[in-house]
């Protein structure tokens, strides 16, 4: 790849990432609101369902239990509604944990997935996850890996293949100043969530690329991954447990 397309990768803390008390719920809200918009519509809640069906086919029918699915960061839980939407349509039964450190997000996620008894939203940091080695079938994080340090990035994968039994599916945004123009662009015609406008093209700038993401697997571990490039600026690292 053109090294000119590759930014240097910039640490600058995005506005969710600081304390909730300097933005408001409805900011909050609003800004869940646009993510879920951006899920929808530019691929994610595609491509994650297609390779969830994937990681669903490795596990043995004869289990007398629900798949269980642990969605880390979750967000409003639209990812979480979105796969349990796709087991019913498909014969599946299912549980999700639906987990994220921030309180308010929690409060969205639990309000967006009232009506699903078989999801569970719950606070839990990702870094250490208050679950045993192989609690969940499918574990799930979509969009946050640019939130972390390379260290904490690499723990948080850690943590996310010990608590998985069958597999995992990790997407985030890829650096790019293309990319990185798209999200400008698109931020400011379609939103106005400070939030939104402030975190959308920041994302980009602290996300890693492909290479960084396979770098970061080979530390933590991982092994039988792959990192794939999903619609639009999706990257993938999504792998099955040997």
């Amino acid at each position: 790849m053109n090294m000119s397309l590759l930014p240097s990768r910039k640490h600058d803390p995005e506005y969710i990432d600081l304390p909730p008390e300097t933005y408001s719920p409805s900011e909050i809200a609003g800004n869940l609101a646009d993510l879920r918009k951006v899920n929808r519509y530019l691929g994610e809640n595609h491509t994650i369902l297609k390779l969830f069906s994937d990681l669903v086919s490795d596990i043995a029918v004869s289990r007398n239990r629900p798949i269980r699915v642990l969605d880390v960061a979750t967000g409003s839980a639209d990812i979480p509604v979105a796969i349990v939407k796709w087991a019913r349509k498909h014969g599946k039964d299912v549980v999700v944990t639906a987990v994220d450190i921030n309180p308010l997000a929690v409060r969205e996620a639990a309000s967006f997935a009232q009506w699903y008894p078989n999801i569970t939203v719950v606070v839990a940091d990702g870094l250490s996850l208050p679950f045993d080695d192989g609690s969940f079938d499918i574990v799930l994080c979509t969009k946050t890996l640019h939130h972390f340090s390379e260290e904490d990035a690499v723990n948080l994968l850690k943590e996310m293949g010990r608590v998985a039994a069958v597999g995992y599916i990790i997407t985030d945004v890829r650096r790019n100043w293309v990319v990185w123009t798209l999200i400008c662009i698109l931020t400011r015609l379609f939103a106005r969530n400070r939030l939104t406008r402030h975190d959308g093209p920041l994302s980009v700038s602290r996300s890693y690329t492909d290479a960084e993401l396979g770098a970061l697997a080979e530390k933590a571990g991982l092994v039988g991954y792959m990192v794939l490039r999903g619609p639009f600026w999706l990257m993938v690292l999504t792998g099955r447990k040997a």
